[in-house]
């Protein structure tokens, strides 16, 4: 799973947002995971977050809070 090409965890935050938070693994760096997300400002301007971490079970936590702050119209910080 986590030598896989492109992202391998999609979480669909719905809300006013509308955001996308993924997982994707550098496999040519070990246990080293990129969680992005990506939303739209309620003006519908596009905004981004990312940060690299270490571990899948860190990456899946900060995918799953960034996902429920979207979720409940809040934009993460990276």
């Amino acid at each position: 799973m986590t030598s896989s090409r492109g992202p391998f965890l999609t979480l669909n935050a719905g809300g006013v947002l509308g955001g996308i938070v993924t997982i994707t693994a550098r496999p040519e760096q070990g246990a080293h995971l990129i969680v992005d997300a990506h939303w739209r400002t309620i003006h519908g301007e596009p905004r981004t977050a990312s940060a690299e971490i270490e571990g899948y079970n860190a990456a899946r936590k900060l995918a799953h809070e960034w996902a429920g702050q979207l979720a409940a119209g809040r934009e993460p910080t990276s």
